[in-house]
């Protein structure tokens, strides 16, 4: 019995190759979620058998293979679906191959599902270190357990050479699983990566030509306010006549709206110092400015707030982020439905949850807020979530959104607590107040 060098190597490149493959080909091109989940079952799948075939043979019917990391993979990369049917490719491919070591496998495969189904749930929250060094545990102690748990239920004798062979085994495992984690992990930071420099592009493009032209589209536009305000004055009008006024006057703010906007894109706000701003206190009055136009949508907005905030911030561009937050949840909730804000601590940052009840979003929709001109509104422009993922940025937070499609929406803000003696002397409670 010598350590078969050949076979580990092979299962190594076997493993590794279809990730590169898949780097290579999807390089900048995207996959839908049931073609990305069909490649990952036949590449796992795949890997599996060849890793059966290409085996370290112990002695008749016993065998150590890599089987197990792609399998694991197939969990967390293809999601518990695409796990469940590689599980059960396994289990047919090693039945067939026969032999007193599949009953061990199947006891180490039954065992490591069932942590595997915990495992993943925290496993996307770690940064990438941690998702090796985990990963690299979780396949050690998965490799250890095959031969462990053979020998004592085949009642087989561990000689010198054996515990050679095992411990050469658990290595390859523990190297091949911390290849493959950092060539998936790395590939998906690029990725993310290069749609933040699309995004900042196009944000650039938007500020640059908010800058040359809004503020010479305004000048008309308020004169033309001010003429039809006077207009609609008029006793020798007809109320039709009247309603075509409202409707300019109208249609005349939303468009000074939009202008506010791309002025906000335009203008560069990194150099303003920021300072301490009391979010518990802005927050309520962004609800408070809200009620009127909720009772208007026939929305319930609701509040509630466990931790007094102060975090780093411009307090009128704070209150700006948070008023377009709930008016688009109000926006977007059911018809007499609910908006809740919350503010919670989490350790030295401050979460704001803004939750409704509407028909929720994509997961094509979700990745798309924040483009140019992309809005979920019949109406919209976009300009305002914009604006408001800018002013998250400026405050050093960071955003996520889960949502389901008619089972509403949740967006969550995660900023850090401003410490004592942070930021300039300013009053935290500046009272600032933003049109609606």
């Amino acid at each position: 019995m010598m350590i078969q060098y050949d076979h580990i190597l092979l299962q190594m490149l076997m493993v590794l190759f279809p990730i590169i493959l898949y780097q290579a080909i999807m390089s900048d091109k995207r996959m839908g979620h049931k073609l990305e989940a069909a490649y990952w079952f036949a590449v796992c799948a795949t890997t599996v058998s060849l890793c059966v075939v290409f085996t370290i043979k112990i002695e008749e019917g016993i065998y150590l293979d890599l089987r197990m990391v792609p399998w694991f993979l197939a969990f967390l990369y293809g999601g518990p679906a695409v796990g469940f049917l590689v599980s059960a490719f396994f289990v047919v491919i090693r039945f067939i191959a026969g032999g007193p070591g599949m009953v061990p496998a199947f006891v180490v495969l039954f065992i490591c599902t069932l942590v595997i189904l915990k495992f993943r749930l925290h496993f996307k929250n770690w940064s990438r270190p941690k998702k090796i060094g985990m990963s690299i545990v979780f396949l050690g102690f998965t490799a250890y357990s095959i031969p462990y748990i053979g020998s004592l239920i085949l009642d087989v004798p561990v000689t010198k050479i054996r515990l050679i062979i095992y411990g050469v085994y658990i290595a390859a495992n523990g190297i091949t699983v911390w290849l493959a984690v950092h060539l998936l992990e790395s590939y998906s930071e690029k990725s993310k990566l290069l749609n933040e420099i699309r995004k900042n592009e196009k944000l650039q493009v938007v500020g640059q030509m908010a800058a040359s032209v809004a503020h010479e589209i305004r000048n008309p536009m308020t004169s033309v306010r001010g003429f039809v305000q006077l207009l609609s004055t008029s006793t020798a009008l007809s109320e039709s006549e009247r309603s075509y006024l409202s409707v300019c006057l109208m249609e005349l703010d939303r468009a000074n709206k939009i202008i506010s906007d791309y002025l906000s894109l335009g203008k560069n706000f990194d150099q303003e110092k920021l300072r301490p701003v009391n979010l518990s206190w802005i927050a309520s009055q962004s609800v408070k400015s809200l009620s009127s136009y909720s009772l208007m949508e026939n929305v319930e907005v609701k509040f509630t707030n466990d931790h007094h905030a102060v975090v780093l911030g411009v307090p009128g561009r704070v209150q700006q982020m948070l008023v377009n937050l709930i008016k688009n949840a109000i926006e977007a909730a059911s018809p007499s439905g609910f908006v809740e804000m919350t503010l919670r601590k989490k350790g030295d940052s401050v979460l704001v949850i803004i939750t409704d009840d509407g028909t929720g979003m994509t997961s094509q929709q979700i990745e798309n807020l924040g483009l140019p001109y992309y809005s979920t509104k019949e109406k919209g422009t976009g300009l305002g979530i914009m604006v408001t993922l800018q002013i998250i940025k400026e405050m050093g937070g960071t955003w996520a959104v889960k949502s389901e499609l008619n089972q509403g929406t949740q967006f969550t803000l995660s900023f850090p607590l401003a410490k004592q003696g942070e930021g300039s002397p300013a009053e935290a409670e500046e009272r600032v107040y933003v049109s609606v």
